[in-house]
């Protein structure tokens, strides 16, 4: 099926408004809405005898003492989305600190520089992680930020050059800190940033209108990775193939709403999904779940954890073909 191309109705993202002026766009920023008919191409049903290293390994790097439950909420969307194993690894007092709030998530404990504080010299020991059978990485959300955590980041990175990996949060943010921060990126990367992160990624203010996605698609060509721009409208383009999420529901503006679509994200990565085909369903079905949400309870009172919770209600709609 041809997808449609499409001019844009984009509000700024802090105008709190649910439309705006039509955006023409030029043909070189020309997009494809991201609709179900996008997701079903790419999402394929699993198959019956699908075990957990068909449905994919993910490794979930973040959390601390101040945001425990980012690592957390993160998991659950994984394994929402279908991911086949999710492990946390997170400096040990965290580790302690949130064993047992979840059965179905393994966790991993890393060395510490001070307590909640993950070491520099922990990344060493994710390697031994991801060497074995993990399909995908998602650094950074609950990471927080300490002395040692951005050269934590950056030799993660470093050594995960063969494995897709997803940077969120405060992963984006030792991205910032850290000097041609570029040359440290895993061969396939998505890039998850909200305005604020990619403002402090590109060293210059997010536009509005048709120039945001002019934005999104320069810096993916530059940065060499997806970038999904989240927002009340999201940009999800590799500087080649570029998609917008128009579909504003403020059921999504909760904490830990980011973390849910960076697990969703890395859950189809796991799976399988190439990176840019992976960004784009999270993203539909992040706002499919919030959507879900809203019809049942209304817009305001969802919890992070609910939005994850109906992930699996709004892929059985690609499933079945709705």
């Amino acid at each position: 099926m041809e997808e449609p191309s499409v001019g844009v109705d984009i509000p700024h993202p802090g105008s709190g408004r649910r439309g705006g002026r039509r955006a023409a766009l030029t043909p070189r920023s020309a997009s494809t809405a991201l609709d179900a008919r996008v997701v079903r191409a790419a999402l394929k049903p699993l198959p019956k005898d699908a075990g957990k290293e068909i449905r994919g390994r993910l490794l979930i790097v973040g959390g601390s003492l101040r945001y425990p439950g980012a690592a957390l909420l993160a998991s659950r969307a994984a394994l929402r989305c279908g991911a086949g194993v999710v492990t946390i690894a997170a400096a040990r007092t965290v580790v302690e600190a949130i064993a047992g709030e979840d059965p179905n998530v393994t966790l991993f404990p890393l060395a510490e520089a001070q307590a909640g504080v993950v070491s520099a010299a922990a990344a060493a020991q994710v390697s031994t992680v991801t060497t074995e059978r993990t399909r995908a990485l998602l650094i950074g959300p609950g990471l927080a930020h300490a002395p040692g955590t951005d050269d934590f980041v950056i030799a993660t990175l470093r050594n995960a050059r063969s494995i897709t990996t997803v940077i969120d949060a405060d992963g984006l943010n030792a991205l910032a800190r850290t000097e041609a921060w570029r040359d440290s990126l895993p061969t396939k990367t998505i890039l998850t940033p909200h305005d604020g992160e990619a403002a402090r990624l590109a060293g210059s203010v997010v536009p509005s209108g048709a120039a945001r996605i002019a934005f999104a698609e320069r810096h993916a060509r530059e940065w060499g990775a997806v970038v999904c721009l989240k927002g009340a409208v999201t940009v999800v383009s590799d500087g080649k193939k570029t998609y917008v999420h128009d579909q504003p529901n403020p059921t999504l503006g909760v904490g830990g709403s980011g973390d849910v679509l960076g697990g969703a994200i890395g859950a189809l990565v796991a799976r399988g999904l190439a990176p840019l085909a992976a960004a784009a369903s999270g993203v539909w079905a992040h706002g499919r779940a919030g959507a879900l949400l809203a019809s049942e309870i209304g817009e305001s009172g969802a919890l992070a954890s609910e939005i994850a919770d109906a992930l699996p209600r709004a892929l059985r709609e690609i499933v079945e073909g709705r």
